[in-house]
């Protein structure tokens, strides 16, 4: 073999080398980074996975906090609703007892109506005035003359049942119906008399005398004598007393401030319809602590 062949031969080996080194560099580039690829890859996909457990806690935590607060907003309206209910229970409580116990005007109107009707069943006629509380002693019930406050025997006999049919009828109306009467040791639940005001009025004809300076006066000193002839005498009535421990029995005059309705009030008339009495009841309903008791007694609910 000649020294050109030997070369050639050397020469075709050495590149052949270099090609293998070359390729076996390339295959160990190739391998690191599709180690670095891989290690990324799975470094990626890591935090992925990491990023969506967190996600679903928050999402977790998110539900549990909803769950959380449609529990408390479901207690709260159950709360409400209780408190809703309770509240409509008390209201209704209330106009219970309002309605059976402290109608003061319609309490009023059956005193001014048994009042009234038994006094018919005596001859003794008067008028009513439910809206005010009034029960009115006209001339058919007692009469007045004219510039005076004294009565005639017709008119004492007259007053005198009056106040025998008050002895009967006024204190079942009482906080306390006084000991020997029919009502008494009976706690009246409903509404209670306060006050009787016995109010004397006059006609509207000037006056002044040596007795009475004026018409107010005249009224005045026919309330008192009324009063005087109606109550004390009686020791029933006398003894009647309000709520707050007060007598119930007041007088008043309204000289001739207050005709009566429908009268001619143009010019001085001697009428007999404006010298009368009015007898008005004030009445008292019982406090709501005592109401809703007496509510509680009667098992009302």
């Amino acid at each position: 073999m000649s020294y050109e062949q030997d070369f050639m031969e050397d020469e075709g080996a050495g590149y052949l080398i270099s090609v293998s080194d070359m390729m076996s560099g390339l295959l160990f580039i190739f391998i690191i980074t599709l180690v670095a690829f891989i290690i990324h890859f799975q470094d990626a996909s890591q935090k992925e996975i990491e990023a969506m457990m967190k996600q679903k806690k928050e999402a977790l935590t998110l539900h549990e906090k909803i769950r959380q607060q449609s529990e408390d907003a479901a207690k709260q309206t159950k709360t409400l609703n209780d408190a809703i209910k309770q509240q409509q229970e008390i209201t209704e409580r209330q106009e219970l007892i309002v309605e059976k116990l402290t109608s003061s005007n319609d309490m009023r109107t059956e005193l001014l109506i048994a009042l009234q009707k038994k006094l018919d069943a005596a001859k003794i006629l008067v008028q009513i005035d439910a809206q005010h509380g009034v029960l009115r002693l006209t001339e058919k019930a007692i009469r007045f003359q004219s510039a005076k406050d004294t009565l005639d025997q017709t008119n004492l006999a007259n007053l005198q049942i009056i106040g025998d049919v008050f002895s009967e009828v006024l204190p079942c109306y009482s906080s306390a119906p006084p000991s020997g009467h029919q009502c008494a040791g009976k706690i009246n639940l409903k509404n209670q008399l306060d006050a009787v005001f016995v109010e004397g009025h006059t006609d509207n004809v000037p006056m002044s005398s040596r007795q009475y300076k004026d018409n107010w006066d005249l009224s005045a000193q026919r309330a008192i004598r009324t009063f005087r002839l109606l109550a004390p005498p009686r020791p029933l009535l006398n003894s009647m007393i309000n709520t707050s421990g007060q007598p119930i029995f007041s007088v008043s005059g309204y000289g001739d401030g207050r005709p009566v309705q429908g009268h001619e009030y143009s010019e001085p008339t001697a009428d007999a319809a404006n010298r009368r009495i009015d007898l008005r009841f004030i009445m008292t309903p019982p406090s709501l602590v005592n109401a809703q008791k007496a509510v509680m007694e009667q098992g009302v609910r």
